[in-house]
């Protein structure tokens, strides 16, 4: 079978239509204008992805899998610059997607839309931990892509020889004792961290940490942001957010870019830590895009988390927070029962094929959180991320998909830059992040 993909050109449609077509269930059609069932008695399903770069590795599991699963056919719908627009396009002309692999927060506001995964057989194979951003109102409507941890990364050569011997990052369980390591880095000549002085690194990936899982479950979470929200509560008497500030003081005393601390150049603080000039770096595990033609051989790198307290015994100090940042869905609005569940067969075969999981590690270099992987990853921050989901010690880094705003990475971000040259105080960066809160709306679970 010759496959195309799908490029949609948006027109006038994206209007009240949208809407209209939410509830319909005419049935997919394919090009010819049949419906999903062929004479040939084929079923017809049709994949939408905003996962860019990727079409050739999805075209070729599709074939992979049309093979495994005879009697089924799959057409590629290819994402475009437009991706939400064009994904809402489809479904203006009836012609939702059987399956599509979406940011949690588009699935989240139409989960009117998608078909209730909970008590299908596939997430037995799928990490707990990992399906809380894909779970609203208590009901599972899509399986993760994949896992990105976040957190500290490290040199092991320098951390080696730092502590006098084989560095242990389990070992790093409070913030004296991040301290205590740093200090000991700094022995060796080299800076003990780096912080990349960006909106998006800071805004993000470390502030909206203090709503995460040191808060509590995602009931707490929410609660916790809509009594920001109200004015009920101040960031400045939480002593989770005091909890993470203190620990980035740590890290400002001990960057590697204090000098010049918004440089903002990740390519540079990537060989800053390939290179041994630091020992830490605060960042991610997709970093290894950056660092990967920089190692020599021999070297070694991982991942580990930022600790927030002195509390040997809170657990949010040893298990790494993870993202998913998409997640796939089956429509029941406009696909028929037997088109779901293909498509459930379809996902089955994503997330739990022994051949799907080594292409999607050979290409992201990243963990997929499925109880069954076990294919090779090339990147070692990416090994890392998956020994922290093999061990169970992880925690999902927002918990539901609509507790940040979309714009707190850069409006917030601004204010969290600005901390880290000592521009402002914690006590106005505080108050800047609750006026911020102040005008959100109240979050839902």
């Amino acid at each position: 079978m010759k496959r195309k993909i799908v490029s949609l050109l948006l027109t006038g449609v994206l209007s009240a239509s949208l809407l209209a077509g939410c509830g319909a269930n005419g049935g997919a059609k394919d090009e010819s204008g049949k419906t999903a069932s062929g004479k040939s008695g084929d079923v017809s399903i049709s994949f939408y992805t905003t996962e860019t770069g990727k079409d050739d590795m999805y075209q070729e599991l599709i074939s992979d899998f049309e093979s495994k699963n005879p009697g089924i056919k799959v057409e590629y719908i290819a994402a475009g610059d437009d991706q939400l627009q064009q994904w809402m396009a489809l479904y203006a002309s009836n012609e939702g997607p059987t399956v599509s692999l979406m940011d949690p927060i588009n699935i989240w506001e139409n989960q009117e839309r998608m078909r209730p995964l909970s008590g299908e057989a596939m997430l037995e194979n799928v990490e707990e931990a990992s399906l809380s951003t894909m779970t609203f109102n208590g009901k599972v409507y899509a399986v993760p892509m994949s896992a990105a941890g976040i957190g500290l990364l490290y040199n092991k050569k320098v951390c080696d020889e730092a502590v006098g011997g084989d560095f242990d990052p389990s070992t790093i369980k409070t913030r004296s004792d991040l301290k205590e390591l740093f200090d000991k880095i700094e022995a060796t000549g080299a800076s003990a961290t780096c912080i990349t002085g960006v909106n998006w690194s800071l805004g993000s990936h470390y502030l909206c940490q203090t709503y995460g899982a040191a808060i509590g479950d995602t009931k707490a979470r929410v609660d916790y942001v809509n009594s920001i929200i109200s004015g009920e509560t101040k960031e400045i008497n939480n002593d989770v957010f005091n909890g993470f500030m203190d620990t980035l003081d740590l890290l400002v005393e001990y960057n590697y870019n204090k000098n010049d601390p918004l440089v903002g150049d990740v390519n540079l603080d990537a060989m800053a830590l390939a290179e041994g000039k630091c020992g830490t770096w605060l960042m991610g595990d997709w970093a290894w895009t950056y660092m990967a033609n920089l190692v020599q051989d021999g070297d070694e790198f991982g991942l580990m988390p930022v600790p927030h307290n002195d509390d040997p015994g809170d657990i949010t100090n040893q298990y790494l927070p993870t993202s998913y940042a998409k997640g796939y869905c089956v429509d029941a609005s406009q696909n028929s029962e037997e088109q779901q569940q293909a498509g459930l067969k379809f996902i089955e075969y994503i997330t739990s094929d022994s051949h799907s999981q080594e292409a999607q590690a050979k290409r992201a270099g990243q963990a997929l959180p499925f109880k069954n992987f076990s294919a090779e990853i090339d990147s070692p921050l990416g090994k890392s991320t998956a020994s922290y989901i093999s061990a169970g010690k992880t925690v999902d880094f927002y918990g539901t998909p609509s507790l940040c705003p979309s714009d707190i990475w850069y409006e917030c971000g601004a204010y969290m830059c600005a901390y880290i040259t000592g521009a402002c105080d914690r006590e106005k960066l505080a108050s800047d992040i609750d006026a911020y809160w102040a005008a959100q709306d109240k979050r839902e679970y």
